[in-house]
């Protein structure tokens, strides 16, 4: 074989397992920690007593498991066995059974693939073979953490600090111990915690460390192990393990009552349960502090018992090494030479084999290093002998061209596998966003529903007059609540449209100053309350008009203010400023008190984050306040930002662009006494029916306590049971008011199936509901519903609603007499005729497709005010008085007032959508001449102020 031909060999015996190194992880899954095994026979083997017993159990489930090729549960078996042998002190057959154990486990069993190995490196340790301990130990350490088994991995470091500490190296193990007490806090498995905070301890004790820092430390820490909260945490093994640790702690800090306590404890949990090798470090304890205080019967007595617990073969040879030690002072303190003697020279034969280990060891690595230093020597040689062939400069370059070739592959690969993970990780979020954004619709729908409940009736309550002050501070105590309670709906259903992009800025033009004044004065009343001196320092000028989101600003300045009054003591100081600087609005609240833990202030601003402060009382709150304050100023173009003085107070100051109006604010001036429902309008108002359509009970029963007193009433609690009973009713209902979000059929799909019917086609609908996205609302308003509500809606919004869809369909019937208001001037200014009396009060699909033709004209010229009734008649090829009678018999509405009813529509479309600012925007682009009159008619026709859509 040629140099050359060498040297490629053994490129591609590296490159080939590369590749399966990367191939394997790219397939490899993390996984969780399992659950501990369960398997009750399995949990009796582990506890049993006696080796014959365990022996004979283990063989009959190991020849089960055989029989059925079940290798998982024959390597659980096997370290059951283990621990079994481990726990009676038996350490030689413990290490045996772990071995095999791990030589049958695979990953699919996580659990056994990793305890099975930690069991042969401790007992690899306890017999001082170390070297191949710490081998086992970190390779399945390395295993763990590649498959993301974060809790196996806290065993695994645990086991090798404990090793390090067993060659009395405590600086090498520290950091393996405090990692895993790290890990396992972070995981919230108590029980490694315990385990992991008991090592620390043990390490803190030993000889190069055990200052008496350290020494203090690690009494501390091994005390908190034994704590009564972690009792249930700890089995009878463990207890007699930690206590005895912590006697030997004792006796280093010369504590030697609470030792001798202790310890003998202890020793009674240990012969009581049989655990032969703590009852062994027990006793070898106890023996070490009667020499110290020179009682050697005593200790030669607790020597000899412990000598007799198990032979030498079976113990851990360092204990055992101390023993015969101990012993020897014991007897040399009696005058017993004999016997001094015997256990000096066990102890030397011991010591002298443990050392020969260390040799073999130490021999061991140096063979090693000769044979690598071999092997280099070796490459050197071949790589001399390859740069003198003729031809080694056209093999590197083939197998460079290989290398580079493969390695494109891979990396072409790798991209390929990472835009499909991206991919993938993008549908995820996707559809993560999508059940999101479903979650808060429906919670929406939840909160809104008995918020209608709430603020419904109390709204009608406060109408009256024959209130006590007391009673009248109770009804404001409950609006001013119900209030909060939507605000804080709102600030839920924000984050969702934050996070999902949808969330858009409505700025229009407001008077800054008296804007921040009036949201100073609304938490002026709290701070009376609790004594604080409240201070507002405006410097904005009062004649300036600023394009801004009221909403938004609202909602930042409510949350820091807010947050002030309930962080600020008693007869404390809250300063708010409002100034203009730097082409910037700066808005910020100062108040006194402890302010923000240092620790907290990085994560003020997450959402749902909670203050970690132990001795801070429970303030409440949804963790969401300030998560909003900075979402929402950030979307408005600024910034927010902190600045803390941790015992004396905190200043929050929000800054965000300033944008000078163009007009100023527009307001409406509407008499609120304006609109009146004309019932005496109605025929017969007693015999007009309403199917209501609602799920929720008590929505229905205070929709009925609404309508009642006025109408009839038929009830159905789904679209399915709704169009049941139209078919079951003796006459058609002059009014359908549907919920949106019920079971079985929703309002939408009811809405459409009537659409679709012939019979019932003309009814009007008005839909109720609480889903506040625009989506849902142009949804609503494009599938064919005559007027929808949001939830929560005032009593006298819905029957301004009604009665308007009822007069209208009335009107269709010829039920309304005709007034001057029906009549409209021709361009020849001759007046047009009376509709027919006897109209067709049925309309047909062909009818509603004609109505759909005009409406579709209608909106053509959407914006322009000169639309006529000539313009109509000559688009649609029909004369005047024709078109007049038509409108009229379809809709009972006189062509004006249809063109208005069209665009009050399109106005409240271009509300719902966000796309405008002011009530001039909206009235100019549905054709309306002055922003006053619309904002007249608008209220009359849908019984809510424009101002409090937009």
């Amino acid at each position: 074989m040629t140099p050359i031909t060498i040297y490629a060999t053994h490129l591609f015996r590296r490159i080939i397992p590369f590749c399966f190194i990367i191939l394997s992880n790219f397939t490899a899954q993390a996984q969780s920690k399992p659950k501990p095994n369960k398997e009750p026979v399995l949990k009796i083997l582990r506890g049993m007593k006696s080796q014959d017993s365990a022996a004979m159990l283990a063989k009959r489930l190991i020849g089960s498991a055989r029989k059925n090729n079940n290798k998982p549960f024959e390597a659980r078996v096997l370290l059951a066995q283990a621990y079994q042998a481990y726990g009676i002190g038996n350490e030689h057959d413990a290490l045996t059974f772990g071995r095999e154990a791990s030589k049958l486990a695979t990953p699919a069993d996580s659990l056994t693939y990793e305890k099975a190995p930690i069991m042969v490196a401790y007992m690899l340790s306890r017999e001082a073979k170390t070297v191949e301990a710490l081998n086992v130990a970190f390779k399945i350490l390395k295993e763990c953490d590649s498959r993301g088994w974060k809790a196996l991995s806290v065993d695994c470091r645990a086991c090798i600090a404990d090793i390090y500490r067993s060659i009395e190296n405590p600086k090498q193990a520290l950091p393996y111990a405090e990692q895993a007490s790290k890990d396992a806090l972070s995981i919230k498995d108590t029980a490694s915690y315990i385990f992991a905070l008991s090592n620390i301890s043990n390490i803190l004790s030993e000889r190069s460390m055990s200052s008496p820092t350290n020494l203090a430390e690690a009494t501390r820490l091994m005390e908190q192990v034994l704590d009564k909260k972690y009792a249930h945490f700890l089995s009878d093994f463990s207890t007699a393990r930690y206590q005895g640790n912590l006697g030997r702690l004792y006796l280093m800090t010369r504590q030697d009552k609470k030792a001798e306590d202790i310890l003998l404890r202890s020793l009674e949990i240990s012969r009581k349960g049989d655990f032969k090798t703590l009852e062994k470090h027990n006793l070898n304890e106890l023996m070490t502090m009667y020499v110290d205080h020179r009682e050697f019967k005593k200790a030669a007595q607790y020597g000899e018992m412990a000598v007799a617990i198990q032979p030498e073969a079976q113990s851990n040879l360092t204990i055992q090494k101390n023993i015969y030690n101990h012993l020897t002072d014991a007897y040399k303190g009696i005058g017993d030479y004999k016997n001094a003697f015997k256990y000096n020279y066990l102890y030397r034969r011991l010591n002298d084999s443990i050392n020969a280990l260390d040799k073999v060891r130490d021999a061991a690595e140096l063979d090693k290093k000769y044979q690598a230093d071999k092997r280099l020597l070796i490459a050197a040689d071949q790589t001399k002998l390859v740069e003198v062939q003729r031809n080694f400069l056209i093999a590197l370059a083939l197998v460079i061209v290989l290398a580079s070739a493969v390695g494109y592959r891979w990396f072409i690969l790798k991209k390929k596998r990472e835009a499909a993970l991206l991919a993938e990780e993008h549908s995820q979020l996707e559809k993560l966003d999508a059940m999101k954004t479903r979650f808060f619709a429906n919670i929406s729908h939840e909160l809104r529903t008995p918020l209608t409940l709430i603020m419904g009736p109390a709204a009608q309550l406060m109408a009256f007059h024959n209130y006590e002050d007391e009673q009248r501070k109770m009804l404001n105590t409950i609006a001013r609540n119900s209030k909060n309670l939507l605000n804080v709906v709102n600030e839920l259903l924000d984050l969702g449209k934050l996070e999902a992009g949808k969330l858009t800025v409505n700025a229009k033009p407001v008077a800054l100053a008296s804007f921040i004044k009036t949201l100073y004065q609304g938490f002026a009343s709290a701070a009376e309350y609790k004594e604080i001196d409240y201070r507002l320092i405006n410097s904005v000028d009062s004649m300036l008009f600023v394009s801004l989101d009221q909403e938004k600003f609202e909602k930042i300045t409510n949350n820091l203010i807010g947050n002030a009054i309930k962080f600020t003591p008693h007869t404390g100081i809250i300063t708010v400023t409002a100034t203009i600087r730097l082409d910037m609005i700066e808005f910020s609240v100062t108040n006194t008190g402890m302010g923000i833990l240092p620790d907290d202030l990085p994560h003020i601003f997450d959402r749902y984050y909670q203050g970690k402060q132990d001795a801070a009382p429970l303030e409440g709150g949804t963790g969401i306040g300030l998560a909003i304050v900075r979402e929402l100023t950030e979307l408005m173009g600024g910034h927010i930002k902190v600045e803390n003085n941790w015992g004396s107070g905190v200043l929050f100051k929000a800054a965000i662009p300033l944008k000078i109006a163009n007009e100023q604010a527009i307001e409406a001036t509407v008499d609120g006494n304006a609109f009146k429902v004309a019932w005496h309008d109605l025929a017969s108002t007693s015999e007009q029916l309403i199917l209501l359509v609602e799920d929720h009970h008590e929505m229905a029963a205070y929709i009925a306590d609404i309508l009642r007193p006025l109408y009839q009433l038929v009830t159905a609690n789904n679209g399915r049971e709704a169009l049941k009973r139209l078919q079951e009713l003796p006459s058609t209902p002059s009014l359908i008011i549907s919920d949106v979000m019920m079971p079985e059929m929703d309002g939408f799909t009811l809405l459409a199936t009537l659409k679709q019917s012939p019979a019932y086609c003309n009814i009007p609908v008005i839909m109720l509901t609480a889903l506040a996205d625009t989506r849902h609302k142009l949804k609503a308003l494009h599938t064919g519903v005559d007027d929808y509500l949001t939830k929560p809606f005032l009593s006298s919004e819905l029957l301004a609603r009604a009665a308007n869809l009822i007069n209208n369909a009335a009107a269709r019937s010829g039920v309304t007499h005709a007034d001057d208001d029906e009549l409209i001037t021709l361009t020849n200014g001759q007046p047009a005729g009376q509709p027919a009396e006897n109209a067709d009060p049925v309309l047909s699909p062909a009818d509603l497709s004609w109505l759909e033709e005009l409406e579709t004209l209608v909106r053509k010229y959407t914006g322009k005010t000169d639309l006529t009734l000539a313009v109509l008649s000559y688009e649609l090829a029909i004369s005047e008085r024709q078109l007049f009678r038509r409108i009229k018999s379809i809709t009972g509405l006189t062509p004006n007032k249809y063109i208005r009813a069209i665009r009050l529509q399109i106005a409240r479309e271009a509300i719902e959508s966000g796309k405008y600012r002011t009530i001039a925007e909206v009235s100019y682009a549905a054709g309306f001449d002055t922003p006053a009159y619309f904002s007249k008619l608008f209220k009359e026709h849908y019984g809510r102020d424009v101002n409090e859509l937009l």
